[in-house]
Protein backbone atom coordinates (compact mmCIF):
# COMPACT_ATOMS: atom_id res chain seq x y z
CA UNK A 1 0.00 0.00 0.00
CA UNK A 2 2.73 2.35 0.79
CA UNK A 3 4.53 1.46 -2.77
CA UNK A 4 0.84 2.53 -4.45
CA UNK A 5 0.45 5.60 -2.14
CA UNK A 6 3.95 6.63 -3.38
CA UNK A 7 3.54 6.49 -7.05
CA UNK A 8 0.11 8.23 -6.91
CA UNK A 9 2.55 11.07 -5.03
CA UNK A 10 5.07 11.11 -8.25
CA UNK A 11 2.09 11.28 -10.34
CA UNK A 12 0.43 14.00 -8.58
CA UNK A 13 3.95 15.96 -8.79
CA UNK A 14 3.74 15.36 -12.16
CA UNK A 15 0.21 16.62 -12.69
CA UNK A 16 0.61 19.72 -11.26
CA UNK A 17 3.78 20.26 -13.32
CA UNK A 18 0.92 19.76 -16.90
CA UNK A 19 -1.77 21.72 -14.94
CA UNK A 20 0.94 24.95 -14.89
CA UNK A 21 2.00 24.04 -18.17
CA UNK A 22 -1.26 24.19 -19.60
CA UNK A 23 -1.66 27.71 -17.76
CA UNK A 24 0.90 29.09 -18.89
CA UNK A 25 1.41 30.17 -15.02
CA UNK A 26 5.36 28.59 -15.98
CA UNK A 27 6.49 29.28 -19.46
CA UNK A 28 8.74 26.83 -21.39
CA UNK A 29 11.67 29.46 -20.52
CA UNK A 30 11.49 29.11 -17.30
CA UNK A 31 10.96 25.35 -17.34
CA UNK A 32 14.19 25.67 -18.77
CA UNK A 33 15.94 27.14 -16.05
CA UNK A 34 14.20 24.93 -13.64
CA UNK A 35 15.95 22.56 -15.84
CA UNK A 36 19.47 23.94 -15.10
CA UNK A 37 18.76 24.26 -11.47
CA UNK A 38 18.24 20.35 -11.08
CA UNK A 39 20.73 19.25 -13.42
CA UNK A 40 23.29 21.04 -12.58
CA UNK A 41 22.78 21.16 -8.20
CA UNK A 42 19.67 19.21 -7.17
CA UNK A 43 20.07 16.17 -8.79
CA UNK A 44 24.47 15.73 -8.02
CA UNK A 45 23.29 16.54 -4.81
CA UNK A 46 20.87 13.38 -4.90
CA UNK A 47 23.13 11.40 -6.36
CA UNK A 48 26.17 12.61 -4.11
CA UNK A 49 23.64 12.16 -0.76
CA UNK A 50 22.72 7.94 -2.57
CA UNK A 51 26.91 7.35 -2.22
CA UNK A 52 26.54 7.98 1.67
CA UNK A 53 25.86 4.38 2.69
CA UNK A 54 27.61 2.36 5.02
CA UNK A 55 28.25 -0.74 3.78
CA UNK A 56 28.45 -3.86 7.11
CA UNK A 57 30.05 -7.40 7.14
CA UNK A 58 26.99 -8.75 7.89
CA UNK A 59 25.29 -7.72 4.61
CA UNK A 60 28.11 -7.66 2.27
CA UNK A 61 27.76 -10.82 0.78
CA UNK A 62 23.62 -9.72 -0.73
CA UNK A 63 25.38 -6.64 -1.42
CA UNK A 64 28.50 -7.93 -3.68
CA UNK A 65 25.76 -10.19 -5.46
CA UNK A 66 23.60 -7.19 -5.60
CA UNK A 67 26.19 -4.80 -7.50
CA UNK A 68 27.92 -7.58 -9.89
CA UNK A 69 24.26 -8.65 -11.30
CA UNK A 70 23.65 -4.86 -11.58
CA UNK A 71 26.80 -4.45 -13.61
CA UNK A 72 25.55 -7.43 -15.83
CA UNK A 73 22.18 -6.18 -16.49
CA UNK A 74 23.31 -2.09 -17.35
CA UNK A 75 25.13 -3.95 -19.92
CA UNK A 76 22.77 -6.00 -21.27
CA UNK A 77 20.28 -3.29 -21.81
CA UNK A 78 22.91 -0.88 -23.14
CA UNK A 79 23.37 -4.49 -25.96
CA UNK A 80 19.73 -4.61 -26.55
CA UNK A 81 18.95 -0.97 -26.73
CA UNK A 82 21.50 -0.46 -29.31
CA UNK A 83 20.27 -3.90 -31.26
CA UNK A 84 16.60 -3.04 -30.44
CA UNK A 85 16.49 0.62 -31.73
CA UNK A 86 19.39 0.74 -34.26
CA UNK A 87 16.97 1.35 -37.26
CA UNK A 88 14.34 3.41 -35.66
CA UNK A 89 13.64 6.83 -37.06
CA UNK A 90 13.95 9.91 -36.38
CA UNK A 91 17.57 9.75 -35.09
CA UNK A 92 16.48 12.03 -31.88
CA UNK A 93 13.23 9.15 -30.78
CA UNK A 94 16.21 6.37 -31.32
CA UNK A 95 18.41 8.32 -29.19
CA UNK A 96 15.29 9.03 -26.53
CA UNK A 97 14.44 4.67 -26.89
CA UNK A 98 18.01 3.61 -26.75
CA UNK A 99 18.59 5.82 -23.42
CA UNK A 100 15.55 4.64 -21.72
CA UNK A 101 16.41 1.10 -22.32
CA UNK A 102 19.85 0.98 -20.92
CA UNK A 103 18.40 3.22 -17.83
CA UNK A 104 15.51 3.24 -15.85
CA UNK A 105 14.26 5.16 -12.85
CA UNK A 106 15.32 2.85 -10.25
CA UNK A 107 18.18 5.64 -9.36
CA UNK A 108 16.04 7.61 -7.72
CA UNK A 109 11.87 6.04 -7.92
CA UNK A 110 13.58 2.45 -7.22
CA UNK A 111 14.97 3.81 -4.07
CA UNK A 112 11.86 5.63 -2.87
CA UNK A 113 9.97 2.27 -4.00
CA UNK A 114 12.57 0.20 -2.63
CA UNK A 115 12.13 1.00 1.04
CA UNK A 116 8.70 1.20 0.93
CA UNK A 117 8.66 -2.78 0.12
CA UNK A 118 11.74 -3.46 2.36
CA UNK A 119 12.48 -0.79 4.75
CA UNK A 120 15.95 0.33 5.59
CA UNK A 121 17.08 -2.72 3.99
CA UNK A 122 15.77 -1.84 0.28
CA UNK A 123 17.44 1.25 0.77
CA UNK A 124 20.62 -0.28 1.28
CA UNK A 125 20.46 -2.83 -1.61
CA UNK A 126 18.62 -0.05 -3.95
CA UNK A 127 20.86 2.66 -3.30
CA UNK A 128 24.01 -0.46 -4.61
CA UNK A 129 21.87 -1.82 -7.43
CA UNK A 130 21.88 2.48 -8.28
CA UNK A 131 25.66 2.79 -8.14
CA UNK A 132 26.32 0.95 -12.14
CA UNK A 133 23.17 2.14 -13.19
CA UNK A 134 24.16 5.78 -12.29
CA UNK A 135 27.30 5.67 -14.06
CA UNK A 136 25.73 4.10 -17.37
CA UNK A 137 23.01 6.85 -17.00
CA UNK A 138 25.45 9.71 -17.00
CA UNK A 139 28.27 8.51 -18.78
CA UNK A 140 26.83 6.80 -21.93
CA UNK A 141 23.66 8.98 -21.27
CA UNK A 142 25.92 12.04 -22.10
CA UNK A 143 27.24 10.50 -24.27
CA UNK A 144 24.06 10.20 -26.22
CA UNK A 145 22.64 12.93 -25.86
CA UNK A 146 25.58 15.19 -25.81
CA UNK A 147 27.67 13.76 -28.62
CA UNK A 148 27.91 15.82 -32.02
CA UNK A 149 29.25 13.93 -35.04
CA UNK A 150 32.34 16.51 -35.42
CA UNK A 151 32.73 16.15 -31.92
CA UNK A 152 36.44 14.29 -30.58
CA UNK A 153 36.73 11.13 -28.29
CA UNK A 154 38.80 13.22 -26.36
CA UNK A 155 35.96 16.76 -26.67
CA UNK A 156 33.29 13.43 -25.41
CA UNK A 157 35.09 12.48 -22.71
CA UNK A 158 34.96 16.13 -21.63
CA UNK A 159 31.61 16.42 -21.56
CA UNK A 160 31.07 13.42 -19.80
CA UNK A 161 33.43 13.82 -16.59
CA UNK A 162 32.86 17.86 -16.09
CA UNK A 163 28.99 17.13 -15.94
CA UNK A 164 28.20 17.81 -12.49
CA UNK A 165 26.41 14.45 -12.01
CA UNK A 166 29.45 12.46 -13.32
CA UNK A 167 31.56 14.68 -10.74
CA UNK A 168 29.01 13.93 -7.84
CA UNK A 169 29.54 9.89 -8.93
CA UNK A 170 33.35 10.14 -8.89
CA UNK A 171 33.31 11.85 -5.55
CA UNK A 172 30.60 9.63 -3.72
CA UNK A 173 32.47 6.63 -4.61
CA UNK A 174 35.20 7.42 -2.35
CA UNK A 175 32.61 9.22 0.29
CA UNK A 176 31.06 5.72 0.60
CA UNK A 177 34.05 3.95 0.87
CA UNK A 178 35.34 6.39 3.92
CA UNK A 179 31.66 6.63 5.58
CA UNK A 180 32.52 2.29 5.79
CA UNK A 181 35.08 2.79 6.99
CA UNK A 182 33.79 4.76 9.76
CA UNK A 183 35.21 8.51 8.72
CA UNK A 184 31.45 9.82 7.79
CA UNK A 185 31.35 13.67 6.40
CA UNK A 186 30.35 16.31 8.82
CA UNK A 187 27.35 16.42 9.62
CA UNK A 188 26.29 19.91 9.08
CA UNK A 189 27.51 18.87 5.14
CA UNK A 190 25.46 16.15 4.83
CA UNK A 191 22.32 17.66 5.94
CA UNK A 192 23.03 20.68 3.57
CA UNK A 193 23.43 18.29 0.77
CA UNK A 194 20.84 15.88 1.98
CA UNK A 195 18.35 18.62 2.07
CA UNK A 196 18.89 20.12 -1.60
CA UNK A 197 19.01 16.34 -3.13
CA UNK A 198 15.48 16.05 -1.15
CA UNK A 199 14.01 18.31 -3.73
CA UNK A 200 14.76 16.13 -6.82
CA UNK A 201 11.67 14.41 -7.31
CA UNK A 202 9.53 16.92 -6.48
CA UNK A 203 11.33 19.47 -9.12
CA UNK A 204 11.94 16.91 -11.37
CA UNK A 205 8.49 15.62 -11.83
CA UNK A 206 7.09 19.54 -12.01
CA UNK A 207 9.27 20.04 -15.26
CA UNK A 208 8.56 17.04 -17.11
CA UNK A 209 4.71 17.83 -16.72
CA UNK A 210 5.39 21.69 -17.97
CA UNK A 211 7.17 19.87 -20.80
CA UNK A 212 4.61 17.55 -21.69
CA UNK A 213 1.60 20.59 -20.94
CA UNK A 214 2.28 21.04 -24.55
CA UNK A 215 1.10 17.16 -26.03
CA UNK A 216 -2.16 16.55 -26.24
CA UNK A 217 -3.66 12.83 -25.10
CA UNK A 218 -3.88 11.33 -28.18
CA UNK A 219 0.21 11.80 -28.76
CA UNK A 220 0.95 10.17 -25.76
CA UNK A 221 0.17 6.71 -26.85
CA UNK A 222 1.76 6.34 -29.60
CA UNK A 223 2.36 2.71 -30.86
CA UNK A 224 6.66 2.94 -29.97
CA UNK A 225 5.77 4.63 -26.50
CA UNK A 226 3.27 2.05 -25.89
CA UNK A 227 5.49 -1.18 -27.06
CA UNK A 228 8.98 0.90 -25.38
CA UNK A 229 6.23 0.11 -22.05
CA UNK A 230 5.47 -3.62 -22.61
CA UNK A 231 9.37 -4.26 -22.80
CA UNK A 232 10.44 -2.01 -20.05
CA UNK A 233 7.55 -3.04 -17.50
CA UNK A 234 7.02 -6.17 -18.11
CA UNK A 235 9.64 -8.21 -20.65
CA UNK A 236 12.43 -7.15 -19.48
CA UNK A 237 12.08 -7.75 -15.46
CA UNK A 238 10.04 -10.78 -16.33
CA UNK A 239 13.51 -11.64 -18.20
CA UNK A 240 15.41 -11.26 -14.89
CA UNK A 241 13.34 -12.92 -12.79
CA UNK A 242 13.34 -16.32 -14.87
CA UNK A 243 17.01 -16.13 -15.28
CA UNK A 244 17.80 -15.12 -11.33
CA UNK A 245 15.04 -17.44 -10.13
CA UNK A 246 17.00 -21.02 -11.84
CA UNK A 247 20.14 -19.33 -10.13
CA UNK A 248 21.27 -19.93 -6.22
CA UNK A 249 20.83 -16.57 -5.74
CA UNK A 250 19.10 -15.13 -2.27
CA UNK A 251 15.41 -14.53 -2.31
CA UNK A 252 16.48 -10.22 -1.58
CA UNK A 253 18.69 -10.28 -4.49
CA UNK A 254 16.17 -10.89 -6.84
CA UNK A 255 13.16 -9.40 -5.39
CA UNK A 256 15.63 -6.28 -5.36
CA UNK A 257 17.57 -6.77 -8.74
CA UNK A 258 13.64 -7.31 -10.62
CA UNK A 259 11.93 -4.96 -9.01
CA UNK A 260 14.71 -1.98 -10.02
CA UNK A 261 14.74 -3.53 -13.32
CA UNK A 262 10.73 -2.90 -13.80
CA UNK A 263 10.98 0.51 -13.19
CA UNK A 264 9.53 2.95 -15.29
CA UNK A 265 12.04 5.74 -17.89
CA UNK A 266 14.11 7.82 -16.18
CA UNK A 267 13.01 11.33 -15.67
CA UNK A 268 16.17 12.37 -16.48
CA UNK A 269 15.85 11.46 -19.80
CA UNK A 270 13.34 14.85 -20.59
CA UNK A 271 15.97 16.54 -18.55
CA UNK A 272 18.34 15.78 -21.05
CA UNK A 273 16.38 15.92 -24.19
CA UNK A 274 15.27 19.03 -22.79
CA UNK A 275 18.82 20.31 -22.39
CA UNK A 276 20.51 18.54 -25.67
CA UNK A 277 17.39 20.06 -27.78
CA UNK A 278 16.73 16.03 -28.48
CA UNK A 279 13.19 15.85 -28.64
CA UNK A 280 12.17 16.19 -24.92
CA UNK A 281 8.70 15.51 -25.77
CA UNK A 282 9.20 12.06 -27.05
CA UNK A 283 11.25 11.52 -23.51
CA UNK A 284 8.48 13.17 -21.81
CA UNK A 285 5.89 10.47 -23.16
CA UNK A 286 8.19 7.96 -22.96
CA UNK A 287 8.76 8.93 -18.84
CA UNK A 288 4.81 9.71 -18.33
CA UNK A 289 3.00 6.72 -19.91
CA UNK A 290 5.89 4.70 -18.35
CA UNK A 291 5.60 5.86 -14.69
CA UNK A 292 1.42 5.74 -14.83
CA UNK A 293 1.41 2.49 -16.05
CA UNK A 294 3.71 1.31 -13.41
CA UNK A 295 1.19 2.03 -10.53
CA UNK A 296 -0.21 -1.23 -11.63
CA UNK A 297 2.91 -3.23 -13.06
CA UNK A 298 5.24 -2.32 -10.00
CA UNK A 299 2.51 -4.02 -7.23
CA UNK A 300 1.84 -6.80 -9.56
CA UNK A 301 5.62 -7.57 -9.29
CA UNK A 302 5.53 -7.68 -5.43
CA UNK A 303 2.57 -9.79 -5.03
CA UNK A 304 4.59 -12.60 -7.77
CA UNK A 305 7.41 -11.83 -5.68
CA UNK A 306 5.17 -13.30 -2.08
CA UNK A 307 4.27 -16.16 -3.73
CA UNK A 308 8.00 -17.02 -5.66
CA UNK A 309 9.78 -16.76 -2.10
CA UNK A 310 7.25 -19.06 -0.09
Amino acid sequence: MNMISMQIQILAYLLIGLLLGKKKWITKQTASQLNFLVMNLILPCSIFHAFQTKITPGIIRSCLSIFMIAILIQCAFILIGRLLWKNHQPEKERINLDFCTASNNAGTLGMVIGEAAFGNEGILYTSIYAIPLRICMWAYGIGLYARNKSDSLTTLLKKIFTNPCIIAILLGIPAMMLQSAGYPLPDVLTRIITSIGQCTTVLVMLTIGIILSELSVKELASRTVVLYCILRLILFPAAVCLLLYVLPVAPITLQICVLETAMPAPVTAAMLAQKYKTDEQFAGKLVFLSTMLSMVTLPAWTMLFSMLVR
